[in-house]
């Protein structure tokens, strides 16, 4: 599968790859054979070569990322916030965390707390008794002739939101 070539290219070399990298460039391998040979792109040998060349270690620098802008305690709030009222908006939470966070922010926290949007149950499981009548009328309905059919008028529902609000509930 050529796509997943392409993303092993790009994923993170593990410890066994940046030593057989080290290992074959300091044998003299070139930068072309040593990509090659591990399979990965010569961008990436070049970096993980110039990182040891440079620092004399291959390993993994820690510090990576943007910092956060909420606490444990903040973090806590918004999953407690949003359990207690499944109504309320990122912008309330926002408002009463009282730090400077962005909407994706809140909705990361939420997903990592396994919170999702999701629609309502809308109908009641059939009990036996709502499953006997439906198949006496199927029953019923399954003698009838042609033009007992052309009586009736066939409808399709279909469902169109103009607004933003689809009736999800946070559950």
């Amino acid at each position: 599968m050529p796509g997943k070539r392409a993303r092993r290219h790009f994923s993170h070399l593990s410890e066994f790859e940046r030593g057989l990298i080290i290992g074959m460039k300091t044998a003299g391998w070139s930068m072309r054979r040593v990509a090659g040979q591990v399979d990965r792109s010569e961008c990436a040998v070049r970096n993980c070569w110039e990182q040891w060349t440079r620092e004399y270690t291959h390993a993994w620098r820690n510090g990576s990322g943007a910092t956060r802008n909420t606490t444990r305690r903040a973090d806590r709030r918004i999953v407690w916030q949003a359990l207690v009222d499944t109504t309320v908006t990122r912008s309330a939470i926002r408002a009463d965390v009282g730090v400077a966070i962005v909407p994706q922010t809140i909705s990361r926290l939420l997903v990592e707390a396994n919170l999702k949007s999701k629609h309502p149950f809308r109908a009641l499981p059939l009990t036996p008794e709502h499953r006997q009548l439906r198949l006496q009328w199927c029953q019923a309905i399954s003698m009838w002739t042609v033009t007992d059919w052309q009586k009736v008028v066939f409808s399709d529902e279909s469902r169109f939101v103009l607004g933003t609000d689809d009736n999800r509930v946070r559950v």
